[in-house]
């Protein structure tokens, strides 16, 4: 068994089929196995840190199963962080029905019917219905212009830029649906359960190759002869390297500046800031130390600055110093005061999908028409939108039918 990419779906699906008997290679392009989940320790931190932000919510119960079952229960905390939203140049908290009823941007009439509509997508489970409609024309209808106009638009053209007119309905009630106000995260980080499964794999005579590209096939199949492969590469990765017609779905990518501060970015402990003032050029700030203690990072305060762009971008072939330069006069609007003591950049090309009409029409099965040939990937989530819950489960499912 050959699995192509040691992200969460690569090797869930890896630590499932080597459990039962199968001889499993997980094949790396990095030097680190994680996916979007990977991450990083500078020195003098007791825990590493993802290079995308991540956290869990109580409604991913898979995540939460395999943790228990790779025994890290106890490593899993739940919180209740500040998330507020940045709206006519001020910071206003926004994650909560008292703090809806507050919200000063929204007349009242907007905000009874921004908590109905809320929790009418909560409570609904008729996505196939709703994929069928453009969120740019449902949100304005049932939440009315105001509430998207202030809320939804916002967020909707910061992510998705020239593609947001065709987002389906579904792929915003998949937002909704899920959400939780509490959030988990790893004592140690998203590291440790990546550690964990490497391990587990590695006790049943897996073995995982880092710094290894697949780009031929046929190479692939000369070097293991007879094998079943998993390709949890993006589709259009997978068609280049197998000659597979899988489909023709777009994603966009992610820039992410990871800054080490040396004092508190968000006085009012604002963990998760959505940027809804227009032109700016990332769509959240996140500061991740006020969900995590600082302790944890040499007590230093960390603050993730980041947005999702087409992968043609600028952004991704730009220093991290170009970058910073940019984005810094609109952190001064938020914060006119900070130092920043060391900082990163992480991109990833491939980070998230673009959900258009019937989308469910246009993704493929896991078994392809390659005889021993399967896909699993970020894509095939849906209606459920990316994340470290849907990977996991996406590779046990993946496990399953190539086990059948």
């Amino acid at each position: 068994m050959v699995i192509v990419g040691a992200g969460l779906s690569g090797l869930t699906a890896g630590l499932r089929l080597a459990q039962k008997g199968n001889q499993v290679t997980i094949l790396e392009a990095g030097d680190q196995a994680g996916g979007l989940a990977a991450g990083f320790k500078n020195e003098g931190w007791q825990w590493s840190l993802e290079n995308f932000y991540h956290h869990l919510f109580t409604t991913d119960t898979e995540a939460q199963q395999l943790i228990k079952e790779l025994g890290l229960e106890k490593k899993l905390f739940f919180k209740k962080p500040k998330s507020s939203i940045y709206f006519n140049k001020q910071i206003t908290r926004f994650d909560s029905p008292l703090s809806l009823l507050r919200f000063p941007f929204l007349i009242i009439e907007a905000k009874i019917r921004t908590a109905l509509v809320t929790v009418y997508l909560k409570l609904t489970n008729d996505w196939q219905g709703l994929e069928k409609i453009k969120a740019s024309e449902w949100l304005p209808k049932y939440y009315g212009k105001q509430a998207y106009a202030v809320l939804w638009q916002p967020l909707l053209k910061s992510k998705f830029g020239e593609e947001a007119e065709k987002i389906s309905m579904a792929w915003f009630w998949a937002r909704i649906k899920k959400r939780s106000m509490a959030l988990g995260y790893l004592a140690g980080g998203f590291t440790v359960l990546t550690e964990k499964l490497l391990l587990e794999v590695k006790k049943l005579e897996g073995r995982v190759v880092y710094n290894t590209p697949v780009s031929d096939f046929k190479e692939l199949q000369l070097k293991y002869p007879g094998a079943v492969f998993l390709f949890t590469t993006p589709f259009s990765i997978t068609q280049k390297i197998t000659g597979l017609k899988l489909a023709d779905l777009k994603m966009i990518g992610a820039v992410n500046l990871i800054l080490e501060l040396s004092e508190q970015f968000f006085a009012d402990k604002t963990y998760w800031l959505n940027i809804n003032e227009k032109d700016y050029p990332f769509v959240a700030v996140v500061e991740h130390t006020n969900f995590v203690d600082k302790k944890h990072y040499g007590g230093k305060h960390i603050l993730y600055v980041g947005g999702y762009y087409p992968q043609n971008h600028r952004y991704f072939t730009m220093s991290k110093e170009e970058i910073l330069k940019e984005w810094r006069p609109y952190l001064h609007n938020i914060n006119f005061k900070f130092q920043i003591l060391n900082f990163k950049l992480a991109r990833a090309l491939y980070a998230q999908p673009i959900v258009g009409l019937n989308h469910h029409k246009f993704i493929p099965e896991i078994t392809t028409k390659l005889p021993g040939v399967y896909v699993a990937n970020m894509e095939m989530v849906y209606p459920w939108d990316r994340g470290t819950n849907y990977a996991i489960e996406l590779g046990e499912r993946a496990a399953k039918i190539i086990a059948s």
